[in-house]
């Protein structure tokens, strides 16, 4: 029983920290019912001059016109005189643009914190996880 339990100790504890960093990758999501009046009485086209307004007034954005030389007030008055066809192009390619990002990284990252509490668990228990890694010569010495 004892062999066994410091044979499962290395799994449990890779397993309890899976565990624990699997609500860090669920996103929960909210539906609700919306009434047909609602529907009928919202306005279906936003202001898409105010967007794109609001869009200009974020640092990072405003950060990035002024290294490409263009002045943001002068963004602005552009955006204000652009015609409704314009604005529609500009929507429809802003809209094609993947939004918020993909969790390339943090699968990576996720893979990467797993491979190293692999091999720190594997060096320092006493029973080895991967005993064919060893070589006849490593696995009698477990023993």
């Amino acid at each position: 029983m004892k062999h066994m339990e410091s044979a499962l100790r290395p799994t449990s504890v890779l397993l309890v920290i899976v565990f624990m960093l699997a609500p860090v990758c669920s996103q929960t999501a909210l539906a609700a019912m919306i009434g047909t009046d609602a529907l009928l009485t919202a306005d279906h086209r936003p202001d898409r001059r105010a967007i794109l307004q609001e869009l200009i007034s974020r640092e990072n954005i405003r950060q990035a016109l002024v290294a490409r030389g263009i002045n943001p007030e002068e963004a602005r008055a552009r955006i204000n005189s652009l015609s409704d066809d314009e604005l529609e192009i500009i929507f429809n390619n802003i809209a094609d643009m993947p939004a918020g990002g993909d969790a390339t990284g943090f699968a990576i990252i996720v893979g990467a914190v797993l491979i190293v509490l692999i091999i720190i668990v594997e060096y320092f228990s006493e029973v080895k996880m991967f005993p064919q890694l060893y070589g006849k010569d490593k696995e009698s010495d477990a023993e």
